[in-house]
C-alpha cells in the first residue's frame, strides 16, 4: 500500500480538524450575510439601535453552524453546546425585556448624529450608509445647497498681483448657457461648517478617498481656481455616472421600484403611526410645560388610581383618539419575550420631550439675536425651593421684522451657580453665552441688580466682562436702585423708622389669627400687607389701604381691645392703638401716602419690557422734579390732614417740652423748645431731601450714557444745527468704532428730508422716542439709506436699563420647583422654565418640523 494513502473511511484526525476549521471559516463569513437586507442606522460604532434583531440572527447563523458539526461531535458536548446556547437566547430576551430604557438610550445617540448627518453635507460619512442614502435623496440637493450664502473666506497664499482673498458668490451655482440662459448646478452644495463646496452626487455615491478623488467629494475650497476646475469636474466621466445614478435611484424611490420597496413601505407606514403618536404626545408635553403643571405621579405602576398629569391626560385621550387607543392596546398586549420596549411614555422619554420642545425654542431666539447681531445680557440670581442658587439669562437685542420694530427680552434658561465671588460668576455668565453660541464681543451692554459683586466699578462681574469687551456698557437696574433711594430715605430718622414699624405692627396683630383677620375684614373690608424691602411697591401698598380707611382700622384695632378677647389679643392691641392715633404717625401717613404714589407709578412705567434709556431717564427727571418742586407742599399738606384728623379723635398734638442745651450767645428763653409741627416738619424734608439726593446721584450715570447718545435723539436729529451735530457725534463715534463719524453726519440731513417727504410734523417729532425714530425708519424702509443712524439707534435701545425680565423669570421659578417637585434637575428646570416663560413662541412650534427627523429615526424595520 502506498505511503500516505488509506483504505479505510474514516478521515484522520489531522484532516477532521482542518476540514472543521473550514467549515468554521466559511461560517463566520456568512453568519452576517443576511443582516444586508435588515440593515439598521449605525452609530459609527458597530452599534445599531435595532441590537435585539442582529443578536437574534446571529445566534441563529451561529445555531444553524453548530447544528452541522453535531454529527462530528460528542454526543455530551453537543448536547452541552445546545443547552448553552439556549440559554444565551433566553437571556438575550429577558435582557431586551427588561433593559428597554438602555434600548431608548443608545437610540438617542443614533438620533443625534443622524441629525446632524443630515443637516450638512460635510458631516456625511464615506461611503455613506444605504438607509442616510435614501433619506439625503428624499430631501434633494436643494436642502443641502446654501447657495445664498453667507459665504467664507478663503486666503491664498502667495498671491501676488490678484491680492490674497478670495471668497465663494452665488454666481458658482448657475451654468451659463450659450444663448444667455442660466441653469442651476444642483449638484453643486456649500457647507457652512467647513466652508468648502461639494458635489452632491459624487459625495453620495462615493466609495471611499484615496489620493486621487475628487476635491468635490473631500471639499473644495480653493475658490481661484473655481473657473477650469467646476467645468471639468461637471464634464468628467465619474461625475456624470454619479449623476445618472443619483437620477436614477430617485426615479426608483419616487415609483418605489427599488429593491427594498415593501421594506421601504413598511418603514414609511411606520415612520407615520409613530409621528402620529409623536405628535399628540409632545403637544401634550407642551401643554403640561406651558400650564406649569406637574407631569410624574406619586406612583405609577398599573395598580395606581393617579398616574401623574402626563400619563393620565394621554389615557384620557385615548378614549377619544384611535392613534392612541392602538398603541396603548398593544402596550397591554405585549408580554414577555414580545413585550413592546418603546412605548415613549417613560419619564425618561418626557424629558426628551421637554429637551425636544426647549431646544427648538433656544434655537430660534438664538438665531434672532444672531440676526440683530448686537445684544445686551441681564443676569440675576436667587435661591430656589432647594436653595440652589438658580441664575437667569435674559437678552435684550432689537428685532427688525415686516418693517416693524421690537425691542425684545427674551428668556435663555437657569443655570446652577458654583460659587459666590465674582470671578465665579463670570465665569459661569461667559460659559453660559458660549454653550449658547453667543459671542460676547458681540455683547453692547450689562444690566444687572446694584449689589457689589455684580455692579463693583473694581472687581464686579461687569468691571471682569469690561476687560474682555470694552463696549460692554454697564447700567444698573433703574428700579432697584430707585428701591434703594426709598430704603435711605426711610432710615433717615427714628420717627420714620417708628411710622414703619408700627404698620409691620399692624399686620402682626391682624394676621396673627382667623379670628383677628375677620374682625379686620367685617370693619374695613381690605387687607393689610407687609413690608418688604426687595418688592419694589410693599411700603407704598402698606401705606395705601392704612391711608384711605384710617377710621375703619382705628374701629377693627379698638374692637379687638374688647373684654371678651384673650389677653394677649387685647395686649396686643392695646399697645398698638396710641401708636396708630398719634399725631407722627398721621404725619407720616399723609406723607409718605403723597410721595410713594409717585414712586409707584414711576417703578411700574419703568418695569415695562423694552423700555428704552431715554423714557427711564424722562420718566426720573420727572419724579426728581416732582420731589424738588412740591417739597414744601407735600410737608405742609401731611400736617394740615393730620392735624385735622387729631382734632376729630382728640388727638393731643403738643407735648412736654423737651429743652435743648442752650447756644454759647442765645438769649431767647425758649431757645431749646420746639413744637411737635415743628419737629415734623423738619424731620420730613430731611427724608424728602434724602431721597431727592439719592435719586439725583443714581439717575447720574444712566444720564452719562444718554448723553453719549445725545446725537441720535430725536430733538438734535431735527433741530440740530451742523455745528452742534459735529460735537456731540464724536461722543458717539469714538466709543463705537463700527459707526462712521462723516456718514452719520451726512445721513441726519437725509433723515430730515425722509420726514418732511412722508408728510410728519417735525414738532410733533421732536417728542419721538429712540424707538419712535427707528420704527419711522423701519416703516418707510430706509434702512439702506441711512446704515449709520439705524445702527446707532439700535445700540441704544440695546442698553438694559432694568432686570425686571429676570424677576419675571423667578416668578415661573417658584412655580415650577415648589416644595413638592423640590428633587426636579437642573435641566428639566431650564426646559420648563423656557416653554414657560416663552410660551407665545412655544405656541408656533411646528411640529412637523421637530418629528420628522424625530419620527425617521424611531422608525423600525420588521424582526426575523
Amino acid at each position: 500500500m502506498p505511503h500516505g494513502i488509506h483504505t479505510s473511511k474514516r478521515p484522520s484526525g489531522h484532516q477532521q480538524r482542518k476540514s472543521k476549521e473550514a467549515r468554521l471559516k466559511s461560517m463566520k463569513t456568512l453568519s452576517g450575510s443576511m443582516l444586508q437586507y435588515v440593515k439598521r442606522p449605525d452609530d459609527g460604532q458597530g452599534t445599531s439601535e435595532d441590537t435585539t434583531c442582529h443578536s437574534a440572527i446571529h445566534k441563529a447563523a451561529s445555531m444553524h453552524s453548530a447544528g452541522q458539526q453535531e454529527a462530528e461531535m460528542p454526543e455530551s458536548e453537543a448536547q452541552e453546546g445546545v443547552e448553552r446556547e439556549e440559554s444565551d437566547a433566553s437571556e438575550s430576551f429577558e435582557s431586551d425585556a427588561s433593559n428597554s430604557e438602555d434600548t431608548v438610550k443608545e437610540m438617542n445617540v443614533i438620533k443625534e448624529k443622524d441629525l446632524q448627518i443630515l443637516s450638512d453635507v460635510s458631516f456625511w460619512e464615506i461611503p455613506v450608509p444605504d438607509h442616510i442614502r435614501v433619506e439625503i435623496l428624499k430631501r434633494g440637493s436643494a436642502s443641502f445647497q446654501n447657495k445664498d450664502g453667507p459665504f467664507g473666506v478663503s486666503k491664498r497664499q502667495g498671491a501676488e498681483a490678484k491680492g490674497d482673498v478670495r471668497q465663494l458668490s452665488k454666481d458658482w451655482f448657475y451654468k451659463g448657457m450659450p444663448d444667455g440662459k442660466k441653469i442651476l448646478r444642483s449638484w453643486m452644495v456649500y457647507s457652512p461648517v467647513s466652508e468648502n463646496v461639494y458635489c452632491f452626487c459624487c459625495r453620495l455615491f462615493a466609495y471611499g478617498t484615496t489620493a486621487t478623488t475628487s476635491k468635490f467629494v473631500t471639499g473644495f475650497q480653493k475658490w481661484w481656481k473655481l473657473s477650469p476646475k467646476v467645468h471639468n469636474h461637471e464634464t468628467s466621466e465619474d461625475h456624470l455616472c454619479c449623476v445618472e445614478r443619483w437620477e436614477t435611484l430617485a426615479a426608483r424611490l419616487r415609483l418605489h421600484k427599488t429593491i427594498d420597496t415593501e421594506t421601504i413601505t413598511l418603514m414609511e407606514m411606520e415612520k407615520k403611526k409613530w409621528r402620529d403618536i409623536l405628535y399628540r404626545l409632545l403637544d401634550v408635553t407642551l401643554f403640561l410645560a406651558m400650564q406649569n403643571l406637574a407631569f410624574r405621579g406619586h406612583k405609577e405602576d398599573e395598580s395606581s388610581f393617579n398616574k401623574g398629569n402626563f400619563l393620565e391626560m394621554v389615557a384620557i385621550l385615548s378614549k377619544y383618539d384611535p392613534v392612541l387607543k392602538e398603541h396603548f392596546m398593544k402596550l397591554k398586549k405585549s408580554t414577555g419575550r414580545y413585550k413592546v420596549s418603546v412605548s415613549y411614555l417613560a419619564p425618561q422619554t418626557q424629558n426628551e420631550f421637554l429637551s425636544i420642545l426647549a431646544n427648538h425654542v433656544t434655537e430660534k431666539l438664538v438665531m434672532d439675536i444672531k440676526n440683530a447681531k448686537y445684544f445686551g445680557i441681564m443676569f440675576d440670581s436667587t435661591p430656589d425651593i432647594s436653595h440652589t442658587d438658580q441664575m437667569t439669562e435674559v437678552i435684550r437685542y432689537v428685532k427688525i421684522s415686516n418693517r416693524k420694530v421690537e425691542v425684545m427680552e427674551v428668556f435663555l434658561g437657569f443655570f446652577a451657580l458654583k460659587g459666590k465671588k465674582a470671578t465665579d460668576l463670570s465665569s459661569d455668565i461667559l460659559k453660559k453665552l458660549e454653550n449658547d453660541g453667543l459671542d460676547i464681543m458681540m455683547c453692547r451692554s450689562q444690566g444687572y441688580d446694584n449689589a457689589a459683586t455684580m455692579a463693583g466699578i473694581h472687581g464686579g462681574v461687569q468691571a471682569i466682562i469690561k476687560e474682555k469687551n470694552k463696549k460692554a456698557i454697564f447700567s444698573g437696574c433703574v428700579d432697584h436702585s430707585l428701591n434703594l433711594c426709598g430704603q435711605h430715605s426711610f432710615a433717615e430718622n427714628a420717627s420714620c423708622v417708628k411710622f414703619f414699624g408700627t404698620l409691620q405692627t399692624m399686620f402682626t396683630l391682624f394676621a396673627g389669627s382667623s379670628h383677628r383677620w375677620d374682625v379686620l375684614m367685617t370693619h374695613t373690608g381690605v387687607s393689610v400687607k407687609r413690608l418688604s424691602t426687595t418688592r419694589w411697591s410693599a411700603h407704598y401698598a402698606a401705606v395705601k389701604p392704612v391711608r384711605e380707611n384710617f377710621d375703619n382700622f382705628v374701629a377693627a384695632i379698638k374692637a379687638l381691645c374688647a373684654r371678651d378677647e384673650n389677653l394677649d389679643t387685647r395686649a396686643a392691641a392695646e399697645g398698638l392703638l396710641p401708636a396708630v392715633c398719634d399725631f407722627t404717625f398721621l404725619c407720616y401717613l399723609y406723607f409718605w401716602s403723597d410721595v410713594l404714589r409717585e414712586v409707584n407709578v414711576a417703578q411700574l412705567y419703568m418695569q415695562t419690557k423694552g423700555l428704552s434709556l431715554d423714557k427711564v431717564v424722562t420718566q426720573l427727571e420727572t419724579l426728581r422734579l416732582f420731589l424738588y418742586e412740591e417739597r414744601s407742599h407735600l410737608v405742609e399738606h401731611a400736617i394740615h390732614c393730620a392735624l385735622l384728623k387729631s382734632e376729630e379723635y382728640g388727638i393731643a398734638i403738643e407735648r412736654r417740652a423737651r429743652f435743648k442745651k442752650r447756644m454759647p450767645g442765645e438769649r431767647s428763653t425758649d431757645a431749646g423748645i420746639t413744637s411737635m409741627q415743628e419737629e415734623n416738619k423738619r424731620q420730613m424734608l430731611e427724608c424728602i431731601d434724602r431721597f431727592h439726593c439719592e435719586l439725583q446721584i443714581r439717575s447720574g450715570a444712566m444720564k452719562k450714557v444718554a448723553g453719549m447718545f445725545e446725537s441720535v435723539q430725536a430733538k438734535s436729529l431735527i433741530c440740530a444745527a451742523e455745528q452742534e451735530l459735529k460735537m456731540s457725534i464724536p461722543k458717539l463715534t469714538t466709543f463705537y468704532d463700527e459707526v462712521s463719524e462723516s456718514e452719520l453726519l451726512l445721513e441726519i440731513p437725509r433723515l430730515r428730508r425722509h420726514l418732511k417727504a412722508a408728510n410728519i410734523n417735525l414738532d410733533r417729532a421732536k417728542e419721538w422716542a429712540a424707538l419712535d425714530v427707528l420704527a419711522f425708519i423701519a416703516e418707510w424702509d430706509v434702512i439702506e439709506s441711512l446704515p449709520n443712524l439705524s445702527l446707532s439707534l439700535k445700540l441704544f435701545l440695546t442698553i438694559c436699563v432694568s432686570v425686571a425680565s429676570c424677576e419675571r423669570s423667578f416668578s415661573k421659578l417658584k412655580i415650577i420647583k415648589n416644595h413638592l417637585r423640590s428633587t426636579m434637575g437642573q435641566s428639566r428646570l431650564s426646559d420648563l422654565a423656557m416653554l414657560s416663560v416663552e410660551s407665545e413662541l412655544a405656541r408656533k412650534i411646528d411640529f412637523e418640523e421637530v418629528i420628522n427627523n424625530f419620527a425617521t429615526l424611531k422608525a423600525r424595520k420588521g424582526k426575523f
